[in-house]
């Protein structure tokens, strides 16, 4: 049997000092140890970019200690992360969407996804919300 949670262990803040290259991260998610307690996991990402030019990606990382971490690719090719927005200075449009982990965080106990700064230092008008939908097996 599995419950169904959506948008949970939510985190949220700005891009105020985020340098370029640098990622804010979501909550640690335990994955299981010797049994999968997670699966169908994707990220509920929120987020809104003003600063002009400024893009905002998503990545997924996995951890078997909780604080080491890799990224993950998406593919067996090594898929790109996802694009999720791109500044445009006054646009006050959010943008709603949900990455699926790639097969790879399952292999890990613990997983993660980030908002990863491009192109320029976010600020304050910069926004973002991450959160997890998953089976969770009980």
């Amino acid at each position: 049997m599995a419950i169904l949670r959506y948008n949970a262990h939510l985190v949220t803040g700005t891009g105020t000092g985020v340098s370029v290259g640098s990622a804010v991260s979501g909550n640690t998610l335990f994955i299981g140890g010797s049994k999968k307690k997670v699966a169908d996991l994707s990220a509920h990402l929120v987020v809104l970019a003003e600063t002009n030019t400024l893009t905002l990606t998503a990545k997924w990382q996995g951890s078997n200690d909780g604080s080491a971490w890799i990224d993950l690719a998406y593919n067996s090719v090594n898929g790109a992360a996802t694009v999720l927005a791109t500044g445009t200075a006054g646009a006050d449009t959010a943008v709603t969407k949900s990455v699926p982990a790639p097969d790879g965080v399952y292999s890990h106990k613990f997983a993660r996804c980030q908002v990863v700064v491009g192109v320029v230092t976010g600020t304050a008008n910069d926004t973002y919300s991450i959160g997890y939908s998953y089976r969770q097996n009980t």
